[in-house]
Order: C-alpha cells, then structure tokens, then sequence
C-alpha cells in the first residue's frame, strides 16, 4: 500500500512539475515578446531624440538650435534697447545743455 501511495504522490509530482515547465516556457516567451518590442521602443525612441543619422536632426538638436537662437536675441535686444537709452540719454542732455 505505501509503495502504491508513493507512486500516486510521484505521479502528482511529476504532473506538478510538468505544469511548471509549461508555465515557465509560456512565461519565458512573454519575456522574450517584451524585450522585442522594448527595443523597437527605444530605437524609435533615440532616433527621434538624436536624428536618424541621414540628415534628419534629432529633438535634441533642435531644442538646441532654439535656445541658442532665444540667446543671440536676447543679446540683441540688450544691445538695442542700451542704444535707444543711449539715444534718449544723449537727447536729453542735449535739452539741457541747450537751455
């Protein structure tokens, strides 16, 4: 009887194990799907952020290209409102030095 009970409890184990194996083969496939598309994810991902590398600038390029245009105008307008104080400065003073 406890050689029959033996057998039926390897049975079961065996069973058991043959789920597992099943489930971590399914699951191990999942896995391998997710890393595919992770990586298409982020080619797609880098090649929008730094350009295909054909001519076509990335996001980071570009956001680069304004902020560098955002500071010459900055600058310029700087140097163009200095010369309009300049301009009204010296007016006044030529107001004054005339009166």
């Amino acid at each position: 009887m406890s050689e029959t009970n033996t057998e039926s409890r390897l049975a079961a184990v065996e069973r058991s194990n043959e789920r597992i194996i099943v489930l971590l083969e399914s699951l191990t496939e999942k896995v391998s799907s997710r890393i595919g598309s992770t990586d298409a994810w982020r080619a797609r991902t880098d090649k929008i952020l730094m350009g295909d590398g054909n001519g076509s600038k990335g996001h980071n390029v570009r956001l680069d290209r304004v902020e560098q245009a955002l500071e010459r105008q900055k600058w310029i307008g700087r140097i163009l409102g200095s010369a309009v104080a300049l301009a009204l400065l010296k007016a006044v003073l030529d107001l004054v030095v005339v009166a």
